[in-house]
């Protein structure tokens, strides 16, 4: 049961505070041998603070690591990382299965208040707005959910995503040392669901972590700094109880799992007008089109601005605001300190779904309109 995560899955989890990492309140520590100690150190974790519980090691008090595994994976030391707050594992879900991931719930039947709080944990990962991420109880299940007995520091714990696909695993340790209320369970199962789809720990750098070889990739829009109050992906936090999700998780959920946007974009000279076309986007049910102007000086980038054009039902969208001229960048001499303004122009088309719309830099064509 614990040998079902997979290595490059290092499994992340809820701790009750950094410091009980250090204690094992299970057993007194024994040796581990020097070749496991290098696999724990390869996955950026701490290595003065393992915990060796025979067929598996329970690093920094949260995190769950059969031996087997790591004597498979050991690859020496990699360059230490760079971390940065708040970022995901290299592995992420792939676009065909993080809109319909199925989650097995049963191995909690005889924890029904962990059960409610994974079935709560389901639907607010599923209800983030212009997200592509849904989670359903079903089966065959690319998630179990399940129970065990290890360290009493641990609350819970969950495998990362490999293969595209979620973390196989979470489990509930129905030997916490601590009594949780409804939010605080709702609070864990929130953040191992985050695990599963490839979110670290937002305060990993805090926790003495390293980027290691799971990765640890910066989310654009996000602080690059120290831990961000809220989020709940913050490690050492099983006894938070939930408070929704932090701006920055709301920004990396959006960024790493976008709703998806038109493909197919072209555009033709329709008697003069520029008429855009796009493929279809599955489920979308209707489409806005925007103009971006970027402006430059001297050919170098200055910023942006949108547009709204229209919005349609359809697959096309005929800009009657504008000329087709086949040209989609002009420059032209100002004559101020000898600089030369500029822009060039783009169409974007994002797609509506129920849960929201995709990202409209995330669709676009040159724009042939431009008149020098």
């Amino acid at each position: 049961m614990r040998n079902r995560a997979r290595l490059f899955s290092a499994l992340g989890c809820s701790a009750l505070v950094a410091m009980a990492c250090g204690e094992n309140p299970a057993g007194q520590r024994t040796e581990t041998p020097d070749a496991l100690v290098e696999a724990v150190r390869a996955l950026g974790l701490r290595t003065d603070m393992i915990e060796d519980h025979g067929g598996f090691l329970l690093v920094e008090g949260d995190i769950y690591l059969p031996k087997a595994k790591l004597r498979a994976s050991n690859q020496g030391r990699p360059a230490p990382g760079q971390p940065r707050y708040q970022y995901t594992t290299t592995n992420m879900v792939s676009s065909v299965k993080i809109n319909q991931i199925k989650v097995d719930l049963s191995g909690l039947s005889s924890l029904p208040g962990w059960q409610s709080a994974a079935r709560e944990a389901i639907a607010h990962w599923s209800g983030v707005t212009d997200a592509n991420v849904t989670m359903v109880e079903g089966s065959p299940a690319e998630i179990t959910v399940s129970t065990t007995c290890t360290s009493s520091s641990v609350a819970a714990y969950a495998s990362f995503p490999a293969g595209g696909n979620p973390g196989s695993t979470i489990y509930v340790n129905t030997c916490f040392g601590y009594s949780t209320s409804d939010a605080q369970k709702v609070h864990n199962m929130v953040h191992e669901f985050g695990h599963t789809i490839g979110f670290r720990h937002s305060n990993y750098v805090q926790m003495g972590e390293s980027a290691g070889t799971v990765g640890a990739n910066h989310v654009y829009g996000t602080p690059t700094s120290g831990n961000a109050t809220g989020s709940v992906m913050n490690g050492g936090t099983a006894l938070n109880t939930w408070a929704g999700f932090a701006a920055s998780d709301l920004t990396a959920v959006r960024a790493r799992y976008p709703l998806p946007a038109p493909s197919g974009l072209s555009v033709i000279d329709y008697n003069g007008t520029p008429l855009i076309s796009w493929n279809a986007a599955n489920g979308a049910t209707g489409y806005t089109v925007s103009l971006i102007t970027f402006n430059t000086v001297n050919g170098n980038y200055q910023n942006h601005y949108f547009t709204t054009l229209g919005t349609t039902a359809g697959t096309s969208y005929l800009d009657s605001s504008n000329t087709y001229t086949g040209v989609y960048e002009c420059n032209y001499d100002t004559g101020l300190n000898g600089e030369t303004q500029g822009a060039w122009y783009e169409y974007a088309v994002q797609a509506t779904y129920a849960k929201g719309t995709s990202p409209i830099l995330n669709a676009r064509i040159y724009a042939p309109i431009a008149q020098c």
